[in-house]
C-alpha cells in the first residue's frame, strides 16, 4: 500500500516487493499466487481503512446541526483530510479508478467502494433536506476535488478556490443560486498566463509536431506513463536522438505533450481559442444531447475512443497524483484547476440554454462534477442508474442557477 501510495500502480512489482519486506519473492507467490492476489488484497485493506476513515470522520459531527457554513467547513475537511499523507487509502483507490485496465480487474470491490461512498455521504446530505438536492452531484463533484486536492492540498490558492467552489454548491442547495461572488477565482485567473498550444508554435507536418502528436496519443490512449523516448521514436521512426536535438530534454517533451493533449482534445463548442459559431440549446434536452458524447466510456480496449471527458479527467487525474511526488507538476496541476470552467464560462451562449444563469461560480462547479462523474461512469458504467443525458440534466438543475 504504501509503493502504490506513494510511486503509483505502476511502480508495484513482485520484485520490489519482496526487496522492501527482506524477503523472495517465493514467499509472495506462495501467499497471493500473482500480482493481480497482491493488488486484490490492498484493494479489500483499502476499503477497510476507507469506511473507518468515514465512520470516523463523521462520528466527529453527529447531532450538528447543518448550516450552509458548518456544510462548506465539513466538505472542505472531508476534501483536504483525504489529501493527507495518512490518507494512502484514498489514493489507491484512485489509482485503481483512472486506471482502465485496473479498474477492470478491480470493478467488484471498486464497486462496492462507491456505494460505501455514495451511503456515507448520501447519509449526512439526509440530515437536512434542503442537502438531498446534492444527492445526484456530490460524490462525483468530491471525488474530482480529492484528486486536486492530491496534489494541491499545501496550497492556499488551492485552499481558496476550493471553499469558494464549495460555498457556491451549499448556497445552491439552501436555496440562494447566486451562492456569491467569484472573487477568488477571479483574482487567480486575472494573474493567469496559460501555455500557448504547441500547434499554435509550430509548423503543422514539422518534426516537432509529429513527435508531439504520437505521444498525446500515447498520453490520452494508455496514460502518461506509456510516453518514452523509445516509443514515441519507434513509433515515428526516427533516431531516439531526435527529441533531445528538438527538445531540451525529456522532460520538457513530456510537459509539452502533455499540454498538446489538452489543448487537442477540446471540443470546438467549448474551446475559447478557435470557437466555432453554432446554434444555442433551446433547452435542458438540447445541453444534455449536446454534452452526453464528451462522457462515453470508451471500450476497455480501446480506452482512447471515450469522450473528451473522459480522457481530459484521466488526464488530469494523472497529473494531480504525478505532481504528489513530483513538484515539477504541481504547477501544472494548479493551472488546471484553478480556471476549472473557464470554456464553460466563455462560452455560455453556445452551449447553455437561455434559462440557465451560468455564472462564473456555477461554471467552475459544473465542470468538477462532469469530470468527476466521467471518470465513475468510464470505471464502472453498469452502476450508473440513468443515461448519460439524464444525468447532464439533474446535474445542470443541481448546480446551475435558473433564470425562471
Amino acid at each position: 500500500m504504501d509503493i502504490v501510495a506513494g510511486h503509483g500502480l505502476a511502480a508495484l512489482s513482485v520484485r520490489d516487493l519482496a526487496a522492501a519486506i527482506g524477503k523472495s519473492t517465493t514467499v509472495i507467490f506462495n501467499l497471493f499466487q500473482a500480482k493481480a492476489g497482491v493488488v486484490g488484497a490492498m484493494v479489500e485493506a483499502a476499503m477497510e481503512e476507507d469506511l473507518a476513515f468515514h465512520d470516523a470522520f463523521l462520528s466527529q459531527v453527529d447531532g450538528l446541526v447543518l448550516d450552509q457554513r458548518t456544510m462548506v467547513d465539513i466538505t472542505a475537511r472531508y476534501v483536504l483530510a483525504r489529501a493527507e499523507p495518512s490518507a494512502r487509502f484514498a489514493r489507491i483507490w484512485e489509482e485503481v479508478l483512472i486506471d482502465p485496465e485496473a479498474a477492470q480487474a478491480a470493478r467488484e470491490p471498486l464497486a462496492r467502494w462507491l456505494a460505501m461512498r455514495r451511503s456515507k455521504l448520501g447519509g449526512l446530505l439526509a440530515r437536512d433536506a434542503r442537502l438531498e438536492r446534492l444527492g445526484a452531484v456530490y460524490l462525483p463533484y468530491l471525488l474530482m476535488e480529492e484528486l486536486y486536492a492530491a496534489a494541491l492540498a499545501r496550497r492556499l490558492d488551492y485552499e481558496l478556490l476550493l471553499r469558494e467552489s464549495l460555498e457556491g454548491l451549499i448556497a445552491m442547495a439552501f436555496g440562494e443560486p447566486s451562492g456569491g461572488e467569484a472573487k477568488v477565482a477571479r483574482w487567480f485567473t486575472g494573474a493567469l498566463v496559460l501555455p500557448e498550444p504547441p500547434s499554435k508554435r509550430y509548423a503543422p507536418g514539422s518534426v516537432k509536431m509529429r513527435l508531439l502528436d504520437i505521444a498525446a496519443d500515447q498520453i490520452l490512449e494508455r496514460g502518461i506513463g506509456a510516453v518514452t523516448n523509445r516509443t514515441v521514436t519507434q513509433t515515428a521512426g526516427v533516431s531516439t536522438s531526435t527529441i533531445l536535438y528538438h527538445f531540451a530534454d525529456m522532460r520538457s517533451f513530456l510537459a509539452e505533450a502533455i499540454w498538446h493533449s489538452v489543448f487537442r482534445e477540446i471540443p470546438d463548442y467549448l474551446d475559447t481559442r478557435n470557437p466555432r459559431d453554432r446554434e444555442r440549446p433551446a433547452d435542458l434536452q438540447g445541453l444534455a444531447a449536446l454534452l452526453a458524447p464528451t462522457l462515453r466510456p470508451g471500450a476497455s480496449e480501446d480506452p482512447g475512443d471515450a469522450g473528451f471527458y473522459v480522457k481530459y479527467a484521466r488526464l488530469i487525474a494523472q497529473i494531480c497524483l504525478i505532481a504528489r511526488r513530483d513538484a515539477a507538476f504541481e504547477n501544472m496541476a494548479m493551472l488546471l484547476r484553478g480556471p476549472e470552467g473557464g470554456g464553460t464560462y466563455a462560452r455560455r451562449e453556445a452551449v447553455w440554454p437561455p434559462a440557465f444563469d451560468m455564472t462564473r461560480l456555477s461554471a467552475m462547479r459544473f465542470a468538477i462534477w462532469i469530470k468527476g462523474s466521467a471518470l465513475l461512469s468510464a470505471a464502472l458504467p453498469e452502476t450508473e442508474t440513468q443515461g448519460a443525458e439524464a444525468r447532464l440534466g439533474a446535474a445542470a438543475l443541481a448546480l446551475v442557477p435558473t433564470t425562471v
